[in-house]
């Protein structure tokens, strides 16, 4: 005969569950973690493709970190940016050494201007210091979880300032009236499809391509040119659609290979315009501003030929006459930009 299984009450049954679901727990793993989200795509290279064409004035392009290791060139880079300067902005720009940057590219918009800086950077660094130059309460956006992407925005010495940090990547900085930075976000997330960055729109285009993308230093400036400027180079600039000047070092010592573009519909007029070219280089060159960058000494004189749509020159400069000019003429006003 089979015995009578026990009664359990419900009571009971249920506090077993109980008991049996905390000790199961009690010896499980925790529920993973949430997966990240997925990283994000930054189109931040070369640094002036985040320069907008909308509202450009001029633009620099240069490749810092590629200057810095040229060897023959440490003793002039050294006359315009000593040591104790360079180490002075590292320490008030969160650690950013000019001599790693691999592009810096500044434009200047109306009342604004745009830096944007490829460069291996610590964010938080970065961030914390614009915080300790800020005299205003700073505002924050994050943009982006991964890579962080984050917007601060302040007043630096009485004058309006952005920051952007895109990642570990780049860095962004806009002075003055706020605009071509937000432009230069939306390049960063690839979201403006149909529009051109500066070096790539309509008015500057052409000069870019005449001067390729080789050198170490490269200067744009769109036209129109009115007022003073159209009577530069000569009469020149008054018919050119814009002017771009690139310098490259040329291989040994301090020679800098310099090339001088103008565009515009020459037409049949080109040759006798490249020949005014070489003229009007050679009323600067013998100037007194001319005479303070050695232009007056060059190590190559001066060639200007045609190519279509542009006038071209080429010369070769002494690149150490070139910095010991730039460092009697300019160097206040280095040092005060080192300075912010």
């Amino acid at each position: 005969m089979t015995a009578p299984r026990p009664r359990v009450s419900a009571g009971r049954a249920a506090l077993a569950a109980v008991l049996l679901a905390l000790g199961t727990s009690c010896g499980s793993r925790p529920p993973p973690a949430p997966p990240a989200p997925p990283a994000k795509t930054l189109h931040v290279a070369p640094a002036c493709a985040l320069a907008p064409a909308a509202g450009i004035a001029w633009i620099v392009d240069a490749k810092p970190r590629a200057i810095a290791e040229i060897p023959d060139l440490i003793p002039a880079i050294a006359l315009v940016l000593p040591e104790e300067r360079l180490r002075a902005f590292a320490a008030a720009h969160g650690g950013v050494d000019l001599r790693q940057v691999q592009e810096l590219c500044v434009a200047r918009y109306g009342s604004a201007l745009l830096y944007v800086a490829r460069v291996p950077l610590d964010p938080a660094r970065v961030m914390d210091a614009f915080e300790e130059r800020a005299t205003s309460t700073v505002t924050r956006a994050f943009l982006a979880t991964n890579p962080r992407v984050v917007r601060m925005s302040a007043e630096v010495a009485a004058e309006p300032q952005q920051l952007v940090v895109f990642g570990r990547e780049a860095v962004a900085v806009e002075q003055g009236k706020p605009g071509p930075l937000r432009a230069a976000e939306a390049f960063a997330f690839g979201k403006l499809k149909k529009a051109a960055p500066a070096l790539k729109g309509a008015a500057l285009a052409r000069a870019s391509a005449v001067l390729g993308d080789a050198a170490e230093v490269r200067v744009f400036a769109p036209g129109p040119f009115e007022g003073e400027a159209a009577s530069g180079l000569g009469g020149l600039l008054r018919a050119a659609t814009a002017v771009g000047v690139s310098a490259k070092w040329a291989g040994s010592g301090s020679k800098i290979a310099v090339r001088l573009v103008v565009t515009g519909a020459w037409g049949d007029d080109a040759p006798a315009a490249a020949e005014r070219l070489e003229a009007a280089v050679h009323v600067l060159s013998e100037s007194a501003a001319g005479r303070l960058f050695g232009l007056h000494r060059p190590i190559e004189a001066p060639a200007a030929h045609v190519e279509p749509d542009a006038l071209v020159l080429d010369a070769v400069l002494d690149g150490a006459a070139l910095a010991r000019g730039v460092h009697d003429a300019v160097d206040a006003e280095v040092a005060d930009i080192m300075r912010r």
